[in-house]
């Protein structure tokens, strides 16, 4: 179930690789889509393949709790 505060939403700045900034905004054009909604549908969707495979490639990241950071 996704999660209730979906409208709240979290301005947040990153770094991008170069090739990954291009792709991005080369996807988000063909999609029609902002590159904020490009990215959190890449991150949600593969958050959900993590989980469904039962994965942690992050585990060293993330912190120490078994519940899903993304609630799906």
């Amino acid at each position: 179930m996704h999660n209730t505060n979906i409208s709240r939403r979290h301005t947040t700045g990153i770094t991008l690789e170069p090739s990954v900034h291009i792709y991005l905004d080369d996807l988000a054009q063909r999609m029609r889509c902002s590159r904020s909604w490009v990215l959190n549908t890449i991150v949600y969707e593969y958050a959900k393949l993590m989980e469904k495979r039962n994965l942690m490639p992050l585990a060293g990241r993330l912190p120490e709790s078994k519940e899903s950071v993304i609630k799906l």
